[in-house]
């Protein structure tokens, strides 16, 4: 069964639609996620690249990530609120942010990754 997942910005200058992917969804313990989200991870839900739209103004931020390939982030230019990532590593997806659902509570991460940079303050827990 096919699941539509909707969410948006602070603001609501900002809405997207994709249908949920099968890949895992995940907290992101990387000083990228750390510094992009202005916390000490990122909680990440994926969709399926095809699927996804995004209406509205966004600024969009392209670094090199991790694994040496290209990586994007989208924010809204008005409220700040950090909406999605995407990779040439894993371009299949593309991962919105949790809190950014419109549904939060579908979000559930079976894994963490980069928990070796975690900050003390915001430990990894071990159910992921």
């Amino acid at each position: 069964m096919t699941k539509t997942i909707s969410g948006g910005c602070k603001c609501g200058a900002i809405r997207y639609l994709g249908v949920a992917s099968d890949v895992t969804a995940f907290r992101c313990y990387c000083r990228d996620c750390q510094r992009l989200t202005g916390t000490g991870h990122s909680d990440m839900f994926p969709l399926v690249a095809e699927t996804f739209q995004l209406v509205g103004p966004f600024s969009e931020y392209q670094m090199t990530g991790g694994s040496g390939r290209s990586t994007w982030s989208v924010f809204c230019p008005t409220c700040g609120s950090p909406l999605t990532r995407r990779s040439e590593r894993m371009a299949h997806c593309v991962y919105v942010h949790a809190a950014s659902l419109d549904q939060p509570e579908v979000y559930v991460p079976s894994r963490s990754i980069y928990t070796e940079a975690a900050q003390p303050w915001d430990a990894p827990n071990p159910d992921h």
